[in-house]
Formats: structure tokens, C-alpha cells, sequence
């Protein structure tokens, strides 16, 4: 706890998190500020999968490499992702890190996305266009579903600069082979294209 402010080491006290709320169907900051955005841009260095639970506290324990999938420690755990990412028009990165079935679905979907052409993208990162969300039924409860879609590969934006505070050096191995192979033309035929924009109109 700190009381007196400026001394936590996990900068709670800016809005650095970011998560969907399907009882509301919009993302918040730090689970409190709505936050709109259209284009996101993603670090694929930060991307972590692993599992993850809330009991009083979140809890998580990442896979060893990227997409493989360790052992579960317990019943209660559910598949959890952790990555860096830029809303456009926000000053600064935030931290999506989730077990969510909507949040983890989405961010399996976005991989597929532009997961295949990353390795020829050099230093530039993947830009998405968030489509909107819907209310689903998933078994017995309630969930979302989150639409994205690839706009481009862009430069690393100026904002996009990860806090010294983030350990990197647990980072896990990139060795991610993507359980949507296959999936990506059923993704793409869902975007509606009556919105698509020229490249010079996409930010970052």
C-alpha cells in the first residue's frame, strides 16, 4: 500500500491498465474511466500467454514461450495474455493484460490477423481497427464478443514508450504458431468494408 503516494513501483496510481467491461460493452482504464478509441497499435516484444485468476488479487503464471502452453496450476485458473498497447489519441501505452473469454478471444483473433507477415515487417509494429462488440451467451453466462481488424504496420509511435517500472526480463521465448491458422480469411470477411479506410487515414 502507498500512503504516501509516489513511491509504488507498478505506477498504480496512473491509468495504465487497460480491460472490456461486457456489462458496460466498452474498455476502461484501470476498470474505472471508459476509454473510445478506433486504431490500437500492439508490442509484439511484450506479448506473454500463460493463465491467470482472481482471488482478491490477480494472479498469473506465464508460459515459458509464447503460445505454448505450460501446465495449469489449478482448476481455478483460466487461459490469460499480457501485452503493451497504444489507443490512438492516448499520451501514453497501457497494459492489456487479461483471462477474460471475451478479452483472450479477441487477442487470439487479432494475432491471426497479421501474425503470418510480422516477421516481414522489421522494426514497424501491427496497427488494428477496433470494429465494436456485442453481447453473446457463452454456456451459462454472459460474455462479448470484440472485433478487430488489421489496418497496417507502422512505425513505433512517439507516445509508445514502455514504463521503466514493466519488467522485461521475463519476457517469455517467441515461438507462437497460431491456433487460428486457417481462421484468418473468416476474420477478414467479417470486416465490414463500407468502412475501410485509406492508409493515409489510419493514425500512427
Amino acid at each position: 500500500m502507498d500512503i504516501l503516494g509516489g513511491m509504488s513501483n507498478t505506477n498504480d496510481s496512473q491509468q495504465v491498465y487497460l480491460s472490456f467491461k461486457t456489462s458496460d460493452q466498452k474498455f476502461f482504464l484501470n476498470g474505472e474511466t471508459p476509454i473510445e478509441f478506433t486504431y490500437m497499435q500492439l508490442d509484439p516484444a511484450t506479448f506473454k500467454s500463460g493463465w491467470g485468476r482472481y482471488v482478491g488479487e490477480y494472479q498469473y503464471q506465464w508460459d515459458a514461450k509464447f503460445g505454448v502452453m505450460d501446465n495449469k496450476p489449478s482448476d481455478d485458473y483460466k487461459r490469460a495474455f499480457s501485452c503493451w498497447v497504444l489507443p490512438q489519441g492516448h499520451s501514453h501505452p497501457l497494459l492489456w493484460q487479461r483471462f477474460t473469454y471475451a478479452e483472450s478471444s479477441a487477442f487470439n483473433k487479432i494475432l491471426s490477423t497479421f501474425w503470418n507477415q510480422k516477421d516481414t515487417a522489421g522494426d514497424n509494429l501491427p496497427v488494428v481497427k477496433f470494429e465494436g462488440s456485442k453481447a453473446i451467451q457463452v454456456g451459462m453466462g454472459k460474455s462479448s464478443e470484440l472485433n478487430f481488424s488489421f489496418a497496417k504496420f507502422a512505425p513505433r509511435a512517439n507516445e509508445f514508450v514502455i514504463p521503466e517500472w514493466y519488467d522485461k526480463e521475463d519476457k517469455v521465448e517467441d515461438s507462437f504458431k497460431s491456433p487460428n491458422a486457417g481462421l484468418q480469411d473468416a476474420v477478414n470477411n467479417a470486416v465490414n468494408e463500407s468502412n475501410t479506410l485509406l492508409e493515409d487515414d489510419i493514425p500512427f
